[in-house]
């Protein structure tokens, strides 16, 4: 058979990596725990936070519950945005309610507010005004949520730290609310000592690649970093992942596009990280020869879309490393979201909800009959759904993965691949397997090039002879970290339709 060029992988029932996957989400889901009461003294309480980026913010009441359970203290809330270098906008309110602490939080999109920081700058008077700017916001906010501090998600380097420093103390003074910034990872942790006591805290990017991050994957906070850092800290991590396209690089696909790109049969895809070293996965789509550009989903894109997937496997490990920092001045965990409940991505709120619960996080496919329609004179016309009840998806893969069927008491003598990209039949299922002809083969095989977070697929009707064939299905699926799952097969369980009784001859009267 043939193999997925961009990896070879281990398979078995649960691959070494798989392993060390499954035994660090218990460590992982254990966070820093503890929730945090109301009032501006609530932002200095250690405890994990979630960092919604979507505006005006909706986070519907039904997932409060959810948010408890996985050990949510604190929302980061975007309420504003800076315009033109200093100016801010205010967004408008949310539909509900907050029943969490929230942290006013305004984004700097087009990185002007932290490019306004000169050596020569009077951060003490730009503090002023980002306090009178935001006057009305935070009036307001109080009337949806308890805003127990102010949150500036901004880029700046450590030349900038001293008039920042000014500026926040500046802004802290006057709103009498705690206040933080966000950092990026890489400088050494002394370098952004002069925020230390006018800052109250901030946030370090320690995971993903964002917009503000230069579209960088940004570098792990080491522990010997985090033990250094100079103020109290919260480590960033941006769960979703994304891609660009050649059209407009500006514009920025969510990796929840990758299933979606995968299935349109005018498109191909190609792994370009074989001779990369940038961390995660890298797909690129273009059309296949002979494809009009604009009867694709690229139509918009010019033609190629890359994507630079984080695989669920990397999170884990940056937070295993997190959960050995030194407890002083390192408060917890702040999970970056771009919406709740879903945001289009392919690892987002489930996923997350998933690991920090405690609950599976590897993709699982489950096959069940949908419909079994018995032919006259002996076979079956067998119809099935294939799940994945996982919050996290499989890689993408032209071969790798796939759910198989194998009869016994019969063969194959028809397919229809339903919403799977292709098929294969064969005469067995074992690594020796052949190509066969309808009526030779025992064995269909599925193959689905990404299997996304609770995707459901149908195929069949699959036409099997025999009198009463026994079925039998399993599946084989390559994570993303390059890991096979290969768990062992199972019967499907049939219920065969029972005949009619026929009606008894009745006797003739006598004449």
């Amino acid at each position: 058979m043939q193999q997925n060029a961009r990896r070879t992988g281990r398979s078995s029932a649960l691959a070494p990596g798989a392993a060390l996957l499954v035994s660090l989400v218990s460590l992982v889901a254990a966070g820093c725990g503890g929730g945090e009461t109301s009032g501006p003294s609530a932002a200095g309480k250690s405890g994990d936070a979630l960092f919604v980026v979507e505006a005006p913010v909706l986070v519907p009441e039904e997932s409060e519950p959810d948010l408890s359970a996985m050990g949510i203290g604190r929302l980061y809330v975007v309420g504003a945005t800076f315009k033109g270098g200093s100016r801010i906008e205010a967004f408008p309110p949310p539909p509900n309610k907050m029943g969490l602490p929230v942290v006013f939080t305004v984004v700097d999109p087009d990185g002007g507010a932290a490019a306004a920081f000169g050596p020569d700058t009077k951060g003490e008077l730009i503090g002023e005004g980002w306090a009178a700017a935001l006057t009305k916001p935070l009036a307001e906010a109080r009337g949806w949520s308890n805003v127990v501090g102010i949150h500036l998600h901004l880029s700046p380097v450590p030349a900038q730290a001293k008039p920042l420093a000014s500026a926040l103390e500046s802004l802290r003074r006057a709103t009498g609310l705690p206040v933080s910034v966000t950092l990026r990872p890489g400088s050494a942790p002394e370098e952004w000592k002069p925020l230390a006591g006018k800052a109250d805290e901030v946030l370090v990017f320690g995971f993903g690649r964002r917009p503000e991050t230069s579209d960088q994957v940004v570098p792990e906070l080491t522990e010997e970093a985090a033990a250094a850092f100079p103020l109290p800290f919260r480590l960033l991590l941006a769960v979703g992942s994304y891609g660009t396209g050649a059209g407009n690089p500006r514009r920025r696909i969510p990796d929840g596009e990758v299933d979606r790109m995968s299935e349109d049969r005018g498109l191909d895809f190609a792994f370009d990280q074989v001779l990369s070293a940038e961390p995660g996965n890298h797909y690129t789509f273009r059309p296949r020869a002979g494809v009009a550009l604009s009867t694709t989903l690229l139509a918009r894109d010019g033609g190629t879309a890359r994507f630079q997937v984080l695989p669920m496997a990397d999170l884990v490990k940056v937070l295993a490393s997190a959960a050995r920092f030194p407890r002083g001045k390192f408060r917890g965990r702040a999970f970056m979201v771009d919406a709740l409940p879903r945001d289009g991505h392919l690892l987002g709120f489930p996923a997350l909800k998933a690991l920090l619960t405690g609950k599976p996080v590897q993709p699982n496919v489950v096959v069940e009959p949908a419909s079994l329609n018995a032919l006259k004179g002996g076979g079956l016309d067998v119809s099935l759904t294939a799940r994945n009840d996982a919050p996290t998806p499989t890689d993408l893969s032209h071969f790798d993965n796939w759910i198989q069927v194998r009869v016994e008491g019969g063969t194959v003598v028809g397919v229809q691949a339903g919403d799977f990209d292709r098929y294969e039949i064969l005469t067995s299922g074992g690594e020796d397997a052949r190509p066969a002809s309808f009526g030779r083969a025992t064995v269909v095989r599925l193959f689905e090039n990404l299997f996304a977070p609770g995707e459901t697929n149908q195929a069949g009707p699959i036409r099997v002879s025999g009198q009463r064939p026994h079925l039998f299905w399993k599946s084989r699926l390559v994570l993303p970290d390059g890991q096979t799952l290969d768990p062992p097969e199972q019967e499907l369980a049939l219920a065969f339709p029972t005949p009619e009784p026929q009606p008894k001859a009745q006797p003739r009267k006598k004449r």
